[in-house]
Protein backbone atom coordinates (compact mmCIF):
# COMPACT_ATOMS: atom_id res chain seq x y z
CA UNK A 1 0.00 0.00 0.00
CA UNK A 2 2.95 2.30 0.95
CA UNK A 3 4.26 2.25 -2.60
CA UNK A 4 0.68 3.30 -4.32
CA UNK A 5 0.25 6.69 -2.19
CA UNK A 6 4.08 8.22 -2.46
CA UNK A 7 5.23 9.97 -5.80
CA UNK A 8 8.28 11.54 -6.97
CA UNK A 9 8.62 15.23 -8.14
CA UNK A 10 11.42 17.12 -9.69
CA UNK A 11 12.49 20.19 -8.29
CA UNK A 12 15.02 22.65 -9.28
CA UNK A 13 16.31 26.11 -8.05
CA UNK A 14 16.79 28.31 -11.04
CA UNK A 15 20.28 30.44 -11.66
CA UNK A 16 18.74 33.21 -9.86
CA UNK A 17 17.56 31.23 -6.61
CA UNK A 18 21.31 29.76 -6.73
CA UNK A 19 22.95 32.89 -7.53
CA UNK A 20 21.05 34.68 -4.39
CA UNK A 21 21.88 32.46 -1.64
CA UNK A 22 18.42 30.74 -2.01
CA UNK A 23 19.29 26.73 -2.27
CA UNK A 24 19.50 26.29 1.53
CA UNK A 25 16.59 27.71 2.57
CA UNK A 26 14.46 26.29 -0.28
CA UNK A 27 16.00 22.79 1.06
CA UNK A 28 14.70 23.44 4.27
CA UNK A 29 11.48 24.01 3.69
CA UNK A 30 10.90 20.80 1.81
CA UNK A 31 12.43 19.07 4.20
CA UNK A 32 10.95 20.74 6.84
CA UNK A 33 7.24 19.88 5.16
CA UNK A 34 8.80 16.17 5.49
CA UNK A 35 9.71 15.74 1.47
CA UNK A 36 12.88 13.16 1.62
CA UNK A 37 15.35 14.34 -1.13
CA UNK A 38 16.32 10.97 -2.87
CA UNK A 39 18.17 12.44 -5.73
CA UNK A 40 19.91 15.98 -5.64
CA UNK A 41 22.79 17.65 -7.83
CA UNK A 42 24.11 20.61 -8.98
CA UNK A 43 24.09 21.20 -12.74
CA UNK A 44 24.90 23.85 -15.61
CA UNK A 45 22.24 23.02 -18.23
CA UNK A 46 23.78 23.42 -22.03
CA UNK A 47 21.44 24.48 -24.64
CA UNK A 48 20.72 21.42 -25.65
CA UNK A 49 19.13 19.99 -22.57
CA UNK A 50 17.44 23.61 -21.88
CA UNK A 51 15.71 22.68 -24.84
CA UNK A 52 14.26 19.36 -24.19
CA UNK A 53 13.21 20.79 -21.08
CA UNK A 54 11.45 23.62 -22.06
CA UNK A 55 9.67 22.31 -25.39
CA UNK A 56 8.07 24.09 -27.95
CA UNK A 57 4.44 22.25 -28.15
CA UNK A 58 1.96 23.65 -29.85
CA UNK A 59 0.20 23.80 -26.62
CA UNK A 60 3.76 25.54 -24.76
CA UNK A 61 3.72 27.97 -27.37
CA UNK A 62 -0.13 28.75 -27.24
CA UNK A 63 0.07 29.13 -23.79
CA UNK A 64 3.55 31.84 -23.48
CA UNK A 65 0.95 33.42 -26.92
CA UNK A 66 -1.67 34.30 -24.19
CA UNK A 67 -0.04 35.22 -21.44
CA UNK A 68 1.79 37.88 -23.38
CA UNK A 69 -1.35 39.21 -25.14
CA UNK A 70 -2.79 38.98 -21.33
CA UNK A 71 0.03 41.21 -19.78
CA UNK A 72 0.07 44.09 -22.40
CA UNK A 73 -3.73 44.15 -22.38
CA UNK A 74 -3.31 44.56 -18.68
CA UNK A 75 -1.26 47.44 -19.65
CA UNK A 76 -3.52 48.59 -22.18
CA UNK A 77 -0.74 48.05 -24.50
CA UNK A 78 -1.02 46.73 -28.11
CA UNK A 79 0.29 43.39 -28.09
CA UNK A 80 3.13 42.45 -30.48
CA UNK A 81 1.56 41.86 -34.43
CA UNK A 82 3.38 38.52 -34.71
CA UNK A 83 2.13 36.59 -31.37
CA UNK A 84 4.23 33.57 -32.64
CA UNK A 85 7.31 35.19 -33.51
CA UNK A 86 7.15 36.90 -29.80
CA UNK A 87 6.72 33.43 -28.64
CA UNK A 88 9.61 32.34 -30.11
CA UNK A 89 12.18 35.47 -28.71
CA UNK A 90 10.39 34.61 -25.58
CA UNK A 91 11.30 31.04 -25.36
CA UNK A 92 14.65 31.32 -26.69
CA UNK A 93 15.40 34.00 -23.54
CA UNK A 94 14.05 30.81 -21.30
CA UNK A 95 16.39 28.48 -22.59
CA UNK A 96 19.19 31.27 -22.18
CA UNK A 97 18.09 32.05 -18.36
CA UNK A 98 18.08 28.38 -17.43
CA UNK A 99 21.45 28.59 -18.99
CA UNK A 100 22.52 31.29 -17.92
CA UNK A 101 24.30 29.73 -14.35
CA UNK A 102 24.13 26.75 -12.56
CA UNK A 103 20.74 25.49 -11.18
CA UNK A 104 20.59 22.77 -8.13
CA UNK A 105 18.42 20.06 -9.25
CA UNK A 106 16.32 17.32 -6.72
CA UNK A 107 14.09 14.75 -6.55
CA UNK A 108 11.50 14.84 -4.11
CA UNK A 109 9.41 11.83 -2.55
CA UNK A 110 6.50 11.28 -0.60
CA UNK A 111 2.83 10.73 -0.35
CA UNK A 112 1.27 13.39 -2.52
CA UNK A 113 4.57 14.89 -3.07
CA UNK A 114 3.67 16.43 -6.67
CA UNK A 115 0.91 18.40 -4.79
CA UNK A 116 2.97 19.05 -1.58
CA UNK A 117 5.95 20.77 -3.19
CA UNK A 118 3.63 22.75 -5.82
CA UNK A 119 2.05 24.36 -3.04
CA UNK A 120 5.64 25.19 -1.32
CA UNK A 121 6.51 26.68 -4.39
CA UNK A 122 2.83 29.07 -4.89
CA UNK A 123 1.74 29.83 -8.06
CA UNK A 124 4.02 30.58 -10.99
CA UNK A 125 3.37 34.53 -11.54
CA UNK A 126 5.80 35.94 -8.39
CA UNK A 127 2.45 38.79 -8.19
CA UNK A 128 0.19 35.90 -7.50
CA UNK A 129 2.37 33.81 -5.24
CA UNK A 130 1.04 33.57 -1.39
CA UNK A 131 2.96 34.72 1.50
CA UNK A 132 4.49 32.15 2.84
CA UNK A 133 5.40 30.40 -0.59
CA UNK A 134 9.27 30.07 -1.68
CA UNK A 135 8.01 32.41 -4.59
CA UNK A 136 5.81 34.73 -2.69
CA UNK A 137 8.70 35.26 -0.98
CA UNK A 138 12.03 34.78 -2.80
CA UNK A 139 10.47 36.23 -6.08
CA UNK A 140 11.01 39.64 -7.29
CA UNK A 141 10.00 40.05 -10.61
CA UNK A 142 6.28 39.67 -12.56
CA UNK A 143 5.11 38.22 -15.46
CA UNK A 144 3.21 41.41 -16.56
CA UNK A 145 6.81 43.16 -17.06
CA UNK A 146 8.69 39.91 -18.43
CA UNK A 147 6.14 39.20 -20.98
CA UNK A 148 6.32 43.04 -22.54
CA UNK A 149 10.36 42.63 -22.36
CA UNK A 150 9.94 39.44 -23.99
CA UNK A 151 11.37 37.99 -21.41
CA UNK A 152 11.74 34.43 -19.18
CA UNK A 153 10.20 35.10 -15.91
CA UNK A 154 13.13 34.79 -12.82
CA UNK A 155 10.73 33.35 -10.30
CA UNK A 156 13.42 31.28 -8.35
CA UNK A 157 12.53 27.79 -9.02
CA UNK A 158 10.91 25.17 -10.97
CA UNK A 159 8.52 22.23 -10.08
CA UNK A 160 7.27 19.41 -12.10
CA UNK A 161 3.17 19.20 -12.66
CA UNK A 162 1.66 15.75 -12.63
CA UNK A 163 2.17 15.37 -16.10
CA UNK A 164 5.54 15.99 -16.27
CA UNK A 165 6.82 15.11 -13.14
CA UNK A 166 8.32 11.48 -14.76
CA UNK A 167 9.58 12.54 -18.08
CA UNK A 168 11.25 15.46 -16.09
CA UNK A 169 12.59 13.29 -13.65
CA UNK A 170 14.52 10.79 -16.39
CA UNK A 171 15.40 13.85 -18.18
CA UNK A 172 17.71 15.16 -15.42
CA UNK A 173 18.73 12.11 -13.19
CA UNK A 174 20.20 8.71 -13.88
CA UNK A 175 18.06 5.44 -12.26
CA UNK A 176 21.28 4.93 -10.20
CA UNK A 177 21.52 8.78 -9.04
CA UNK A 178 18.05 7.98 -6.98
CA UNK A 179 18.62 6.43 -3.83
CA UNK A 180 15.61 4.78 -1.68
CA UNK A 181 16.17 5.37 1.83
CA UNK A 182 14.05 5.58 5.32
CA UNK A 183 14.43 9.09 6.85
CA UNK A 184 14.03 8.62 10.83
CA UNK A 185 10.38 10.00 11.09
CA UNK A 186 9.01 8.23 8.18
CA UNK A 187 8.00 5.85 11.33
CA UNK A 188 4.83 8.40 12.36
CA UNK A 189 3.43 7.69 9.24
CA UNK A 190 4.24 4.02 7.93
CA UNK A 191 4.83 1.97 11.25
CA UNK A 192 1.84 0.77 12.92
CA UNK A 193 1.65 2.16 17.11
Amino acid sequence: MRKEVIQRTLVFVKPDGVKRGLVGEIIHRFERAGLKIVGMKMMWLPKEFAAEHYRDTPEFREKIKKKIKESYEMYGLTPPEDLDEAASKLIDDLRSYVTSGPIVAMVLEGPRAIYIVRKLVGATSPEEAAPGTIRGDFSIDNYPFANIELRSIRNVIHASDAENAEREIKLFFKEEELFDYRRADEHIMFEPL
